[in-house]
């Protein structure tokens, strides 16, 4: 998960029921798709209404599929058909829909975005949102207790960055850029358990929901919040963890030559052809690089820390925790852990759970001085 950041979207809408009536008077608004030329949706009985006027433009009784394409100017169209309107709005009053093969419930929006493309949203209810994304995030077989802690965090997360983004158009994405969600495929009973025991529990800090950040695995030492995002967090604290070392990516390596993370560095067109040598500069407490110098073959370029990761690619270099060695060319990453390092690890948070700790145990050692509750919905 990466997070405190905004894009310009275009989103709202109404959900319907499935955990508690008191979400559906304030449905998530979650963006699947960002900046896409053009998507697919299939379904029963799909009902699409122009979002503007709220017309109704196509109403199949029976299972159809239909692509939605960006035209010239803001307006969007059903290909092969008549149909367009500036916004749409596309619900299946009977089940589920699919797009892109992923499977989804309750509103699609759909708006034009930047440089000739769309956005997408699913507005559905908070409960039913978790459900779906614990598989996405962790796995339901962990033990029942580091599942529901799960919960709990993204439940307060989706919670904090609803009321942050207040008059926005989208409360979280559906990405590592805030929390990953498919959709309804990976649901399943223990997923539903979870949320269910712990039916719109929050953690709290003097009365108000937490930036409750999280990451897969700190490598031994979690991250001060200053050192990734502007604001005050004084519940996140940079404190040792032992409790990751089950982990896979507790250590990795990466390799990559100069050429190829040239490449990665494309709008530094000063740099040269290839990447040279760098430089790490300081280091924060959990030892975490806080900048890079990248030289080129022509010039250098300063990076912080987490922004040569993004550059480089996350999936690739795990975390900022990490040393270099450049050997003919080709440069040899070690490192420790996987993601920005701040708030509750994830495999930490699964060995506390296999030691006995309950969720609300677990989530306060790594959120200080915290309590929970149910915040209004």
């Amino acid at each position: 998960m990466r997070v405190l950041t905004a894009y310009f979207c275009f989103f709202f809408g109404v959900g319907i029921l499935f955990f508690s009536s008191a979400d559906a008077q304030e449905p998530l608004r979650v963006l699947i798709l960002r900046d896409v030329p053009q998507f697919s949706i299939a379904g029963e009985e799909l009902v699409l209404k122009d979002q503007t006027t709220g017309h109704l433009l196509f109403h199949n009784q029976k299972w159809s599929s239909i692509t939605i394409e960006r035209l010239p100017g803001a307006r969007l169209r059903v290909r092969g058909s008549g149909i367009s309107a500036p916004a749409f709005l596309l619900a299946a009053p009977r089940g589920s829909f699919a797009i892109n093969g992923r499977r989804f419930r309750d509103q699609i929006h759909i708006y034009p975005a930047n440089a000739g493309s769309l956005s997408v949203i699913n507005v559905l209810p908070m409960e039913d949102y978790l459900a779906g994304l614990v598989n996405w995030e962790i796995s339901s077989q962990w033990p029942m207790e580091a599942v529901k802690a799960q919960v709990v965090a993204a439940r307060t997360y989706a919670r904090f960055q609803k009321v942050t983004r207040q008059g926005e158009l989208f409360d979280v994405e559906a990405t590592t850029a805030d929390q990953v969600y498919g959709g309804m495929d990976k649901e399943d009973f223990l997923s539903r358990k979870a949320v269910r025991e712990t039916d719109g529990e929050m953690i709290l800090y003097r009365g108000d929901p937490i930036f409750a950040v999280y990451h897969s695995c700190c490598g031994g030492k979690t991250e001060s919040p200053e050192n990734l995002w502007p604001g005050y967090f004084p519940y996140l604290k940079t404190m040792e963890c032992s409790n990751c070392l089950g982990s896979p990516y507790f250590v990795w390596n990466y390799r990559v030559d100069g050429v190829r993370m040239r490449s990665s560095l494309n709008s530094m067109n000063s740099l040269g052809p290839r990447i040279v040598g760098l430089r790490l500069g300081q280091r924060s407490d959990s030892n975490r690089i806080l900048q890079v110098t990248v030289q080129g073959e022509r010039d250098h370029l300063n990076l912080s820390g987490p922004d040569f990761r993004r550059l480089l690619g996350r999936d690739l270099l795990r975390s900022t925790n990490f040393t270099v060695k450049e050997k003919d060319g080709v440069f040899l990453f070690a490192g420790l852990g996987w993601g920005h390092g701040a708030g509750l690890c994830q495999w930490g948070m699964k060995g506390m759970a296999e030691n006995g700790e309950n969720y609300r145990s677990i989530l306060r050692h790594y959120y200080k001085n915290v309590t929970f509750g149910k915040f209004p919905r």
